[in-house]
């Protein structure tokens, strides 16, 4: 067991109630066990600081083996999100094009069976019934009641079979009659389109569609389609705020 002890100019005294201690005094072997319960101290702390870093160094090995993975499942989903995306893409060019090929042979047939020349050149539009004048109503009057204004109607016979439904057909004819080499632009009609659709024809009332409009040119409000069971093809029959041009080469 340790000592308390002090020092003066005789040697070594043991303390008492005169002289407070200032040193311990310890055996070899009590000095030794000591020293070897410090480093066995250190020792373990070492070693628990060792596991320490060896526990992150594999929670990070094994966070980054996970990153890596989770990346690469992320990149092997998008390659075959892109793989998918490009089939499908490849299959809707197709059908596409397998239609436009449809149609067009479709068109051919009908301008053929029709005499209508060149059969590959010609829209296969004509007018089929009358190109005439009628009336709708343009307003109200609170003492005669409603207001009549002319308009003019016209039926467009289309190179379509009858048989294919409209809704498949429909975005067919709308691309036929519009833009600048269109039936309705060659019979200098104008037209308007619906805001969240612009591909589809607008339609409406006589007043909407001159609200605004220019007085001096002719606007499509107006529209029904119909299968005509004689020659067994789709018809557009349009209406006009002003007269309809009869074209020659769509009087066959």
């Amino acid at each position: 067991m340790a000592d308390r002890m002090y020092r003066n100019i005789t040697g070594w005294h043991e303390e008492d109630e005169k002289h407070r201690a200032t040193h311990m005094l310890l055996s070899l072997e009590e000095y030794e066990t000591l020293c070897d319960e410090r480093n066995q101290a250190i020792r373990d702390r070492n070693k628990m600081e060792q596991a320490a870093k060896d526990y992150k160094r594999k929670a990070d090995s094994n966070a980054n083996a996970a990153i890596r993975e989770a990346n690469d499942n992320a990149t092997a989903q998008i390659e075959q999100m892109r793989v998918r995306m490009e089939s499908a893409e490849a299959e809707a060019e197709r059908q596409t094009n397998l239609n436009r090929n449809l149609l067009r042979i479709t068109r051919e047939r009908a301008n053929s069976k029709r005499g209508l020349q060149p059969k590959k050149e010609h829209s296969g539009y004509r007018f089929v019934g009358k190109i005439m004048q009628t009336k709708t109503i343009s307003g109200h009057n609170k003492k005669t009641g409603a207001i009549y204004t002319d308009v003019w109607t016209a039926t467009l016979e289309t190179p379509y079979d009858g048989t294919i439904p409209i809704h498949q057909i429909q975005d067919r004819i709308f691309s036929d009659l519009m833009g600048t080499e269109g039936i309705l632009g060659k019979l200098y009609v104008k037209y308007f389109t619906y805001k969240d659709n612009s591909s589809v024809i607008w339609k409406g009332s006589y007043s909407e569609a001159i609200d605004g409009a220019d007085v001096n040119k002719n606007y499509l409000f107006d529209y029904k389609f119909m299968i005509n069971p004689k020659s067994r093809l789709w018809e557009v029959q349009i209406t006009t705020t002003k007269s309809i041009r009869a074209l020659a080469e769509m009087m066959a």
